[in-house]
């Protein structure tokens, strides 16, 4: 069995104990600054007018017209039906998640994009609502070879 003893003074304690929570407050800081640059969906997201949804979508690095293209509402299924589950797998990458929204009332707002890398045309952004909550999204090609992706600008 070792023992180690320290003599300090009161003023070598005192500097310790705010360097300690120096520290503390700098490792604080810099997670939640870390948080801010989060992928879509991390935290609940309020986007009750157009203004608003385009300027979620240009945070995230899009381009997109300022009117929507397309409203739509529905009810999503109760339980979520096989293509539901297939497209909530998209959204489960970008920390969406459709499960707790089944059986209710979405609105899909559409987007026309303007940046898409390599793709001049027929690009949309399709933001899902539930209130005023964002609670899903992806861009969509529309195009002869289309696909569906999520949120995360590519490059």
């Amino acid at each position: 069995m070792f023992i180690v003893s320290a003599k300090l003074s009161p003023k070598k304690a005192i500097a310790g104990v705010l360097l300690f929570g120096a520290l503390l407050i700098a490792i604080i800081w810099l997670t939640s600054a870390l948080k801010g640059r989060s992928a879509p969906g991390s935290e609940p997201v309020l986007a009750p007018s157009d203004a608003q949804r385009v300027e979620y979508l240009r945070s995230l690095g899009w381009e997109v017209e300022e009117s929507p293209t397309e409203i739509l509402e529905f009810v999503l299924p109760s339980p979520l039906n096989a293509s539901y589950e297939e497209y909530n797998a998209l959204q489960l990458e970008q920390n969406f998640d459709l499960v707790p929204y089944a059986g209710m009332q979405v609105k899909r707002y559409t987007y026309a994009v303007t940046n898409y890398p390599g793709y001049p045309e027929d690009v949309q952004a399709d933001l899902y609502l539930c209130g005023d909550v964002i609670i899903a999204g992806d861009i969509l090609y529309c195009g002869e070879e289309g696909f569906v992706g999520t949120l995360v600008y590519p490059g």
